[in-house]
C-alpha cells in the first residue's frame, strides 16, 4: 500500500513536470513578451522614459527601414556595389535579391535583430543629445550600450543594458538606471514566415517563370513555334520583343493573386472555377457560363503557403525600368527571321510556308510587397523583397543560371581590351543646355557592360576622357545620374554628348466629381475611405512611365515627371474597394511653364458609382472614351 502511494506521489510530480515544462515553452511561443517593472526613483522617472522613447523612436525607424530594403537595416557592401544583387527601385534606394545565383541570400530573423541592435545602439547618443534636457541632474555614463532585439509574432522588443549614474546637483548619487525595454508593434515574424513561404515555393515550383512563359505563348507579338502559309518571309525586332515581354510583366504580374492572403476576390465562388477545371476541353461540350476571370483563376492565382496569412495582403510587380535581359535563339543582331520554303514552280508556285521555332532566356526582377495593416497599431506597415525570375531556353531555371549569364561578361577580359585612342564623353541637361557633372558612364554591347568610371570637371569642362572596349564598334553610352532619367547615346565619333532629361518630383492627390445617371455632374469632393485611384501616366516621350496608387503607398509618396515639354496619356482608375466606380482619360501635354514653381498635381476623375451589370460596365468605358480629354478634369499644378 506504501509502494502504491509512492508511485502515485511520483506520477502526480512527473505530470507537473511536463506541465511545467509545456507553460515554459507556451508562454515562449507568446508573442507578448513579458518583462518585470524595474523600481525606479519617482524623481528620475522621466530619464527612464525619456531613454526609453529614444529607443522607440530609433527602433520604429530600424524596422521601417529593414522593411523598405528586404530585410537589411543597412545594406551590405557586398550587394550596394553590384548592381546585379539589387532592383534599383528608384533614387539611392535599392532593394536587395533573396535568391542570386542559385543561392538563397535571404537575411535570417537572427541577423534582422542583430542589425536592428546596432542600428540603436549606434543612433542611442545622437537622440540623448548628452541628455541636455535634465539640467536638475548630473548624469555619467557608467559602461556601453548593449542591445539586444527579440523579433516575435506580435512585436519587436528591443532591451537596452546603458549604464546611468543620476546624481543631484550636489553630486550625490540617487540612483542607477541601466535596463531599458520597449517594444515596436509590428508582426515582423510572421511577416518574414510568408516571406519566406514564397520565396522557398518560388525556388520550388517556378511559378513566375510558368506564368512567364504562358504569358510571351499568348501574344500574338511574341514569335514561338509556328507553320504560317505566307510567301513573305517573316521578321521580328529582338527589341520590340523585349518591349512585348516588358508591356505584359508589367500589366499583368499585379493581377497575380496569392492564396491564404488577403487578396482581392475573384468574381464567383471558387466551386464554380474548380467546376470548369474538371471539363475536357477535348471531349466535353463548351458550356456557356464560363466566368470571365476564369483565366485569372487557373493561371494567375497562387498557393506558395500553407499557413492562413489572411490578416496580410501580398503583391507582385515588375517596372519596365528595372530592365530585362533577353537571348532568342535564332538571331541576328536585333533581327529574328522565319525559315521560308517555296513551293514548286511547277506545281505549286503560289504555295509558301514559313516555319520558326524560338527558344527564349529572359531575366527580370520582381518585387514580392507584403502589406500588414494590423501593425503600428493599425496603420500598416510594408516589408519588401525581390529575387529574379530565370528563364533558360523557354524553362524555368532556379539553379546555377543566375543574374550573371546574360550580364556584364568583364571577368572574360572584354572590358580590358582598350582602344588606342581616347573618346571624351559629356553630359548635358536637355533643357538648360547646362553641362553636368558626377554622372556615372557605362558602356553596353549587346550583353557586355563596362563601368567607364563618372564625368568631372577637368580642363575647365565637366568630360570623362577614356579609352572604350575595343571589341565593340558603335556600342552604346548609358548615363545615370539621380535627378535625372537614364539616357542613351550611341558612339558614333570620339566626342560623344548625353543629353538627359532632367526629372521633378511633385505630391499628388485625386479628387472626384460626381455623375448622376443623367450624366449631370455634381459637385468636387475628396475620395471616401474605401476608395482608392489607380493612376497611369505613359510618357510619348521616353521609357519613363509612372503607375502610382491613391491614397499613395509608403515610398511611392511622389511623382517624378520630366522638368521639360513632354506629352504624356493618362489612364486613372476609380475605385470603390474592389469595384470600378469612375475614370478619366486624357492626352496630357505639359510644359516646363507648367510647373516652374509649383510642387503639387491635382487629378480628377469622374464618379459614376458602382457598375453592377455588364450593360452598366459598357456604358461606363463608353462614357469614359466619350469625355477622354475633358479639359475641366485635366490635371492642375499647384
Amino acid at each position: 500500500m506504501k509502494k502504491r502511494g509512492q508511485i502515485t506521489v511520483f506520477v502526480i510530480v512527473g505530470i507537473l513536470v511536463i506541465l511545467g515544462f509545456l507553460l515554459f515553452f507556451y508562454l515562449r511561443a507568446k508573442t507578448t513578451i513579458f518583462t518585470p517593472e524595474v523600481v525606479v526613483p519617482q524623481e528620475v522617472a522621466p530619464v527612464k522614459r525619456y531613454v526609453e522613447s529614444c529607443v522607440q523612436d530609433i527602433g520604429e525607424k530600424a524596422v521601417i527601414r529593414l522593411g523598405m530594403q528586404a530585410g537589411y537595416v543597412e545594406i551590405p557592401e557586398g550587394i550596394a556595389i553590384n548592381p546585379g544583387a539589387y532592383i534599383a527601385v528608384g533614387g539611392p534606394l535599392k532593394l536587395p535579391y533573396w535568391y542570386l545565383n542559385g543561392i538563397d541570400t535571404s537575411p535570417t530573423l537572427s541577423s534582422m535583430q542583430s542589425q536592428i541592435s546596432s542600428y540603436v545602439s549606434k543612433n542611442l547618443k545622437a537622440c540623448l543629445k548628452n541628455f541636455s534636457d535634465f539640467d536638475e541632474f548630473i548624469i555619467e555614463e557608467g559602461g556601453e550600450i548593449k542591445t539586444v532585439t527579440l523579433i516575435a509574432e506580435e512585436e519587436v522588443v528591443i532591451t537596452i543594458d546603458y549604464p546611468l549614474v543620476i546624481k543631484n546637483k550636489k553630486g550625490d548619487k540617487i540612483t542607477t538606471l541601466s535596463k531599458y525595454t520597449t517594444s515596436v508593434p509590428v508582426r515582423l515574424k510572421r511577416i518574414y514566415r510568408l516571406a519566406k513561404g514564397i520565396m522557398r515555393a518560388e525556388n520550388k515550383d517556378m511559378f513566375l517563370e510558368k506564368t512567364t512563359i504562358d504569358l510571351m505563348a499568348l501574344d500574338p507579338e511574341i514569335p514561338f513555334t509556328d507553320l504560317v502559309f505566307s510567301c513573305k518571309r517573316l521578321e521580328w525586332s529582338k527589341a520590340e520583343v523585349e518591349q512585348s515581354i516588358k508591356e505584359l510583366l508589367y500589366y499583368n504580374l499585379p493581377k497575380i493573386r496569392i492564396d491564404k492572403t488577403d487578396y482581392i476576390p475573384f468574381l464567383y465562388d471558387p466551386v464554380i472555377y474548380r467546376k470548369f477545371q474538371k471539363i475536357n476541353i477535348e471531349k466535353d461540350p463548351i458550356p456557356k457560363d464560363i466566368p470571365e476571370d476564369i483565366y485569372e483563376y487557373n493561371h494567375f492565382f497562387w498557393t506558395p503557403v500553407s499557413e492562413n496569412f489572411e490578416d496580410m495582403k501580398a503583391g507582385i510587380r515588375y517596372m519596365k525600368d528595372w530592365g530585362l535581359q533577353l537571348e532568342a535563339r535564332p538571331s541576328d543582331g536585333d533581327v529574328m527571321k522565319s525559315n521560308m520554303v517555296e513551293g514548286s514552280p511547277k506545281y505549286l508556285s503560289m504555295f509558301c510556308i514559313n516555319i520558326y521555332h524560338y527558344t527564349y532566356d529572359v531575366i527580370y526582377p520582381v518585387e514580392i510587397a507584403i502589406r500588414d495593416e494590423k501593425s503600428f497599431n493599425n496603420k500598416g506597415y510594408v516589408f519588401r523583397f525581390a529575387f529574379p525570375v530565370l528563364i533558360n531556353h523557354n524553362q524555368g531555371d532556379r539553379s546555377d543560371f543566375g543574374i550573371t549569364k546574360l550580364t556584364s561578361y568583364q571577368d572574360e577580359g572584354f572590358c580590358d581590351e582598350l582602344t588606342e585612342e581616347d573618346y571624351i564623353i559629356s553630359a548635358k541637361n536637355s533643357r538648360t543646355k547646362k553641362d553636368l557633372n558626377n554622372v556615372s558612364i557605362l558602356f553596353n554591347c549587346i550583353k557586355y557592360s563596362c563601368n567607364l568610371g563618372f564625368i568631372k570637371s577637368e580642363a575647365n569642362r565637366y568630360r570623362l576622357k577614356t579609352k572604350l572596349p575595343s571589341a565593340c564598334v558603335n556600342g552604346i553610352i548609358i548615363a545615370e545620374k539621380q535627378g535625372f532619367l537614364r539616357a542613351e547615346q550611341q558612339v558614333i565619333e570620339k566626342d560623344v554628348l548625353v543629353m538627359m532629361d532632367p526629372l521633378k518630383s511633385f505630391d499628388f492627390s485625386v479628387m472626384k466629381i460626381k455623375v448622376d445617371e443623367n450624366d449631370e455632374q455634381a459637385g468636387l469632393s475628396d475620395l471616401g475611405n474605401n476608395e482608392k485611384a489607380a493612376i497611369y501616366i505613359k510618357s510619348l516621350n521616353n521609357s519613363n512611365d509612372i503607375f502610382r496608387a491613391y491614397p499613395a503607398e509608403e515610398g511611392m509618396e511622389e511623382i517624378e515627371l520630366v522638368e521639360n515639354d513632354a506629352s504624356y496619356y493618362l489612364e486613372i482608375f476609380l475605385m470603390d474597394g474592389d469595384k470600378l466606380t469612375g475614370g478619366f482619360k486624357a492626352d496630357w501635354d505639359i510644359s516646363y511653364s507648367d510647373m516652374v514653381n509649383k510642387n503639387k498635381i491635382t487629378f480628377y476623375v469622374y464618379d459614376k458609382g458602382v457598375a453592377k451589370t455588364d450593360d452598366e460596365k459598357m456604358n461606363m468605358v463608353k462614357f469614359l472614351n466619350e469625355n477622354k480629354n475633358n479639359n475641366k478634369l485635366m490635371p492642375e499644378f499647384e
